[in-house]
C-alpha cells in the first residue's frame, strides 16, 4: 500500500511539473507575441499618423498631400513575414490566450492583415494612389483627360481577383468578414429593411399619384420624397449662425468642454461625393475635420462625433484605437453611429426649441413629415449602397444597368428615364463598400438617443452627465469589444431593427 501511494504521488508531481513547464512555455510564447506586437504597433501608429496628416492635406489643401509614402510604409509593414506567421499561428488558437486584451489584438490583426492582402496588394495600391490623385485633380479642374471610369472598373476587377485568390467568392464576401458585420448579417439586414418599408413606400407612391396627378412614378418623384426627409430632419432656422459656436455650445450642454479638446474644424471645397471628412489623426491627441462649403450644422456635429469617438478613447494599444486607414482595424458602422449620435442632438425637440426660431407646433410637424418619408430614406440608402456592392457581385453588368435595376427594385421607378451617375467617386476608391454604414449609423443613433431619454429625461440634451455616459459606454474602450457588444453595454440590447422601424412609426 505504501509503494502504491508513493508511486501515485510521484505520478501527480510529474504531471504537475510537466503542466508547469507547459504553462511557463505558453506564457513565454504569449509574452514574446505581446512584445513583438508592441513593437509593430508602435510602427503602425507612426505610419497611421503620417497618413492621417497626408489625408488632411488632401482634403483641406493645407499642404502637399503625399499619400504614397505612408502607404508604401504600411505596405512594407503589413507584408512582414514574422507578423503574418505569428497571427496565422495564434488566430486559430486565440481562445487559449490568457490575456483578453492580447486576444483581441490578435483578432484585429487578423482582420487588418486579411484586408491588407487586397488593399495593400502592390498593383491595387498603385492604382488606388493613381485614382486618388486623379480625383483630386478633377476636383480642381472642370475637366480631366484621364479615363477615370476605366480605371475604377479595373480597381474593382483587381479587388475581386485578389479576394478569389484568397479563397473568397469576391471582394464583398472578404470585406464583410473583416468589417465587423458579416455578409449573412448584411443580407438579412437588407431583407428586413426591404420588407419593413415596402408597404409604406408604396402608399407614398399611391398618394403622390392621387394628389399630384403622377401617371408614372419617376426618379424625380422618388428624390422629392428623399428631399422631404432630409429637409425636415436637418436643423432649420437656427438662431446661432456660427456652426463652430453651435458645436461648442451643444457639447458643453452635455458636459464636454470643446475648448479643451485637441480638435480643429475648417471649411474647404471637397472632392465630389464628400460632404465632410473627420480625421482622427493621432488617437486620442489630434482630431481635425474639414467640411465642404455650405454644409449645415448637422454635418459639423456629425464630424465632431467622429472626433469625440477618438478623443475619449482610453485604450493604449494602437491596433485597438481604431485607426481607419486600413479596412479591418475599426468597425465603420459603429464609427458612423458615434458620429450620427452627436448629429441627433440637432434633431432633439428640446434642442430645437432653444436653438431654432421654430415654435413647438412647427417642430412637431417637421418630425411627422420625417416619419412619413422615412421609408423613402431607408430604401434610398439601400439603393445607394447596393450600387457599389453589385459592381463586385455582378462584374458582367454595367454600372448604368445596375443603377437602373436597383432604381426599379427599391425605388419603384416606373419610367425608363432614369438618370444614372458615373463611377467617379472617391469613396469607392478610399473607402470601398462603406455606404451601408450611414443607414446603420442612423439606427445606432436612434437606439442611443432613446436610451438617453430613458436615463436622463426629455431634457437630456442639456444634462451635463450625458457626455460621461457616452464616454463610458461607447468611446473609452476603443475596439476592445465588438460593435454590437458596445451597443448592448450602453443601451441594453444589440442593434434593434424593429425598434428603429417603430421609432419612425412605419406600418
Amino acid at each position: 500500500m505504501k509503494s502504491v501511494i508513493s508511486n501515485s504521488l510521484k505520478l501527480t508531481l510529474t504531471v504537475l511539473f510537466i503542466s508547469s513547464l507547459s504553462f511557463t512555455a505558453c506564457s513565454n510564447k504569449e509574452e514574446e507575441l505581446n512584445r513583438f506586437l508592441n513593437k509593430i504597433e508602435t510602427q503602425y501608429e507612426n505610419i497611421a499618423i503620417d497618413l492621417g496628416e497626408a489625408y488632411w492635406n488632401f482634403y483641406s489643401a493645407e499642404g502637399e498631400a503625399d499619400l504614397k509614402t505612408p502607404k508604401d510604409k504600411f505596405y512594407n509593414l503589413l507584408i512582414n513575414d514574422t507578423l503574418n506567421t505569428l497571427i496565422e499561428t495564434w488566430y486559430p488558437k486565440r481562445a487559449e490566450i490568457k490575456d483578453s486584451m492580447l486576444t483581441r489584438r490578435v483578432e484585429k490583426w487578423h482582420d487588418v492583415l486579411l484586408s491588407a492582402k487586397v488593399e495593400y496588394n502592390a498593383e491595387i495600391l498603385e492604382l488606388r494612389n493613381d485614382l486618388e490623385k486623379m480625383l483630386e485633380m478633377s476636383n480642381k479642374e472642370d475637366e480631366t483627360e484621364n479615363d477615370l471610369e476605366a480605371k475604377m472598373l479595373k480597381l474593382i476587377e483587381l479587388r475581386n481577383k485578389k479576394s478569389i485568390e484568397l479563397g473568397y467568392d469576391n471582394y464583398v464576401h472578404l470585406s464583410f468578414e473583416t468589417n465587423g458585420l458579416g455578409y449573412k448579417w448584411f443580407l438579412n439586414f437588407i431583407e428586413e429593411m426591404d420588407n419593413s418599408t415596402i408597404n409604406a413606400y408604396k402608399a407614398l407612391i399611391e398618394e403622390a399619384k392621387t394628389n399630384q396627378s403622377v401617371e408614372q412614378f419617376g426618379q424625380r418623384n422618388a428624390y422629392q420624397f428623399i428631399g422631404q426627409f432630409y429637409g425636415n430632419s436637418s436643423p432649420s432656422e437656427l438662431n446661432i449662425e456660427d456652426n463652430i459656436e453651435l458645436v461648442k455650445i451643444s457639447l458643453n450642454n452635455i458636459g464636454i468642454n470643446y475648448t479643451e479638446l485637441p480638435a480643429i474644424l475648417v471649411e474647404e471645397k471637397l472632392p465630389a461625393g464628400i460632404g465632410g471628412q473627420g480625421l482622427m489623426i493621432d488617437v486620442p491627441n489630434d482630431f481635425r475635420a474639414v467640411m465642404t462649403l455650405g454644409m449645415d450644422a448637422s454635418v459639423w456635429m456629425h464630424e465632431m462625433g467622429h472626433g469625440l469617438h477618438g478623443l475619449f478613447n482610453s485604450i493604449n494599444n494602437p491596433i485597438l484605437e481604431g485607426y481607419e486607414w486600413i479596412p479591418g482595424n475599426a468597425n465603420p458602422s459603429f464609427a458612423e453611429g458615434m458620429a450620427e449620435t452627436i448629429t441627433w442632438f440637432t434633431r432633439n425637440t428640446e434642442w430645437q426649441k432653444k436653438y431654432s426660431n421654430l415654435n413647438e407646433e412647427q417642430i412637431l410637424k417637421r418630425k411627422e413629415t420625417v416619419k412619413k418619408y422615412a421609408p423613402a430614406f431607408i430604401r434610398f440608402h439601400i439603393f445607394n449602397f447596393l450600387k457599389e456592392t453589385e459592381l463586385y457581385l455582378h462584374p458582367e453588368k454595367s454600372y448604368e444597368e445596375i443603377q437602373t435595376e436597383l432604381a426599379k427594385k427599391y425605388l419603384f421607378i416606373e419610367t425608363e428615364e432614369i438618370r444614372t451617375q458615373g463611377l467617379e467617386n472617391i469613396i469607392y476608391v478610399s473607402y470601398p463598400l462603406y455606404l451601408q454604414n450611414y443607414l446603420i449609423a442612423d439606427m445606432v443613433a436612434s437606439q442611443i438617443h432613446k436610451t438617453l431619454e430613458t436615463e436622463f429625461g426629455k431634457d437630456y440634451a442639456f444634462n451635463n452627465e450625458v457626455g460621461a455616459y457616452l464616454t463610458k459606454y461607447f468611446y473609452s474602450t476603443g475596439e476592445y469589444y465588438n460593435w454590437n457588444d458596445r451597443l448592448k453595454h450602453g443601451t441594453g440590447s444589440e442593434l434593434d431593427v424593429k425598434a428603429y422601424i417603430d421609432f419612425y412609426q412605419i406600418k
